[in-house]
């Protein structure tokens, strides 16, 4: 008899810590709308792929390898920046057929990223170029983008341990706004 009624007590204990609350009058929260950018998202699309086109393009005997796709956004007020992650070359990792990095391979890779590097700025400066055109054009005329708008491109690079850096930057940030993009008036800052 003590078990049902223990039972009992313990099922009714928590009916008595539920105290109605008295619901609080709140005014409605409205959310302002946004004003959208005049930029259609399709046209950061076809512009990310482009770039990662030409990324991948960029040299013929040793391939860019593309570790990070290109992405793109507007800020207000500022312009529009894209980044991306890549490596010079496809780099050679250890693996069970090649159980460890020889130095001549490491030489030969240093190399390589050397020889790919102005290759890589020359293609991040025409795709500078090409995003004054693309937002030039159609920004100005859409009072999207002022005259001084900013257009940014930030290439990191990225590297294994084992590899010499020297003479390789770590990240390329090239930053012009849209008269100067057009005129190659693009200032290239490198990150060691």
């Amino acid at each position: 008899m003590k078990t049902p009624a223990i039972l009992l007590l313990l099922a009714l204990t928590p009916a008595g810590a539920q105290n109605p609350r008295s619901a609080a009058i709140t005014t409605p929260v409205a959310v302002a709308p946004t004003e959208r950018p005049g930029i259609a998202r399709q046209t950061f699309t076809e512009l990310e792929k482009s770039f990662d086109s030409q990324l991948a393009a960029a040299s013929v005997a040793h391939p860019i390898d593309i570790l990070g796709l290109t992405r793109g956004l507007y800020l207000d007020d500022y312009g529009v920046v894209f980044t991306a992650e890549v490596s010079l070359i496809n780099t050679p990792t250890v693996n069970p057929f090649r159980k460890e990095i020889s130095p001549e391979l490491k030489a030969e890779v240093h190399r390589q990223k050397l020889e790919n590097l102005p290759l890589l700025k020359k293609a991040m400066r025409e795709m500078v170029k090409t995003t004054a055109m693309t937002f030039g054009a159609a920004g100005v005329k859409m009072n999207v983008l002022k005259p001084n708008a900013q257009v940014v491109l930030a290439v990191r690079l990225l590297y294994l341990p084992y590899e010499n850096t020297i003479g390789l930057p770590g990240l390329i940030v090239m930053k012009a706004d849209l008269r100067g993009a057009l005129s190659n008036d693009i200032k290239v800052e490198e990150q060691f």
